[in-house]
């Protein structure tokens, strides 16, 4: 764990300590003695869907707790497991609806993992389930579930709001508040990668589970898609526990060929994205993620500045008081540590596609840039922000940062 002026709580530091497959029960006593806030602890983890990972970690080493947070997270952990169960069931009836009329389907992201690159499917913990299918059959699959069950939200926003979109409105499952997204594309049409999508369907692999056969991407492609949709799509603002975690399970499951993914990485400009997350899965999770594949990936900076970018990658990684103060300062050390014109890249930007899908075509005041949202005159409140932001980069370059 970081230990230095931007190092995270404790509770952040026990809860990335649970994203290892095998965190060490000794690291856990140690992470357990500081002294955690339970309530603080739980919202952490309810917020990163890893509340049953973390109590099962937990419990593992040391003794039942009487606080009450800890058993709110008892509770939530119980509450959880239960969901996946039945997202798991849902799942297989949703893709025996979609067999019988010939769609095929791919399981994306934590659907296709939990039956790949974990022991079980409740043993990766989502918020909902994603597909993929083929673009000509994506409208019928989304028109087709809404007769057995599903509901869209928002029916009419198909045609504007979702145009480039890579998966179609979310449907809802009531009661549990169940979410499906079906997807025709795996990214969003601005993404500045050399990828298409009928890459998937080419070397998708078929996996045999609870007495059904599923479609799953390559274990090179799953890789890719968890650091390109980490590092890119959510700028490596969130999503980070599960990101960690399966970069990890994903390379142990073992004979994980490196060079074909080194060599997809680079082909398709994706190699500073699939950079950062390998690393910071290597550092925080334990990732089995050789120095030959980082070095190979790694962007034309010093070990100073990478470093550095680093601290700042770990701090924004959760919600909390470390994290970056500026909108603008976080996009610009984000560039800094992607570096899309070497990558690249050209132009595109993930807050700007994010910032397309916001209802109304625009996004909320606290997303827009500071130059957006300053008409000149709140020369205080500019200040304290440019005040912050230099006390935020003082700290980045404090002492040297320990990753271990």
């Amino acid at each position: 764990m970081p230990r230095d002026p931007v190092s995270l709580s404790p509770e952040a530091q026990l809860l990335l300590l649970s994203a290892a497959l095998s965190p060490g029960d000794a690291a856990l006593r140690d992470a357990l003695r500081v002294g955690i806030d339970w309530e603080k602890l739980r919202a952490l983890a309810e917020y990163e869907k890893a509340t049953s990972v973390l109590l099962r970690q937990i419990a593992a080493v040391g003794p039942d707790v009487g606080d009450e947070g800890y058993q709110k997270l008892r509770q939530s952990a119980t509450m959880s497991t239960i969901h996946m169960l039945q997202l798991e069931l849902l799942l297989h009836q949703t893709t025996d609806i979609l067999g019988r009329e010939e769609i095929d389907v791919i399981l994306l992201k934590g659907a296709g993992l939990g039956y790949t690159a974990f022991p079980s499917f409740a043993d990766r913990p989502m918020g909902d389930l994603d597909v993929l299918v083929r673009p000509h059959h994506a409208e019928r699959a989304w028109s087709l579930l809404q007769t057995h069950g599903w509901t869209s939200p928002e029916p009419h926003a198909k045609a504007e709001r979702f145009s480039g979109h890579q998966h179609l409105p979310r449907l809802l499952r009531e009661p549990g508040a169940f979410r499906l997204e079906i997807h025709d594309n795996v990214l969003p049409e601005e993404h500045p990668f050399r990828f298409s999508t009928d890459t998937f369907w080419a070397r998708a692999e078929r996996v045999a589970a609870k007495g059904r056969t599923f479609l799953v991407p390559h274990p090179t492609h799953q890789l890719w898609h968890v650091c390109v949709h980490f590092a890119w799509s959510h700028a490596m603002q969130w999503g980070g526990w599960r990101t960690l975690r399966d970069s990890a399970a994903i390379i142990q499951r073992g004979g994980f060929d490196w060079t074909d993914f080194i060599e997809f990485a680079g082909r398709t400009q994706a190699a500073t994205c699939c950079f950062w997350t390998l690393r910071l899965a290597r550092h925080l999770a334990g990732a089995d993620v050789p120095d030959s594949v980082l070095v190979s990936l790694r962007p034309p900076k010093s070990e100073f500045i990478i470093e550095r970018l680093e601290r700042h990658f770990v701090s924004n990684l959760f919600p909390s008081e470390a994290r970056c103060p500026s909108v603008w300062l976080t996009h610009w050390l984000w560039e800094a540590g992607i570096s899309p014109r070497w990558s690249g890249h050209g132009t595109a930007r993930p807050w700007q596609v994010s910032g397309r899908w916001m209802a109304g075509s625009a996004a909320p005041e606290s997303d827009r840039p500071e130059s957006d949202r300053m008409d000149g005159r709140d020369i205080t409140r500019r200040l304290r922000k440019i005040g912050a932001g230099v006390a935020y980069l003082r700290r980045l370059g404090a002492a040297r940062y320990q990753s271990h």
